[in-house]
């Protein structure tokens, strides 16, 4: 199911790989922001740091090739989904063990790299600069 859907992802479009990815994981939302480019610097125009222009950011906007937000998931599609999912899907936020209460909404973002290798602190401090 899922490995189909991976090897598809080069052939589409970057962002559409991605949702049909999260699809086949039993992630769907309508809820997306229109007008992104996928482009960078976009991104990073779009959402700006609360402390622009440091070195993080910009080793991220070096390696970075593309980069949006790709669904929001709230609350309420939270509830939907745990009850959609099959006995072989395993979700992210589980609502039997999960606070219920702490969850307003999760974003989906995708980056797409330059290189296909990185050491483990890079995509933690990639991570640490998109939040």
């Amino acid at each position: 199911m899922i490995r189909p859907v991976l090897k598809r992802i080069g052939a589409a479009k970057f962002a559409v790989g991605i949702r049909d990815l999260l699809a086949a994981l039993g992630y769907r939302s309508d809820r997306t922001l229109d007008g992104q480019t996928g482009r960078v610097a976009d991104f990073i125009e779009q959402f700006p740091a609360p402390h622009p222009g440091t070195t993080t950011e910009k080793v991220f906007a070096q390696q970075a090739t593309f980069a949006a937000l790709i669904f929001q998931v709230t609350s309420d599609e939270i509830e939907i989904i745990a009850h959609q999912r099959t006995e072989s899907q395993q979700l992210l936020f589980d609502t039997d063990g999960f606070d219920q209460g702490l969850a307003q909404s999760f974003l989906f973002m995708a980056v797409e790299l330059k290189d296909t290798r990185y050491p483990r602190s890079q995509y933690i401090s990639f991570t640490r600069e998109i939040n």
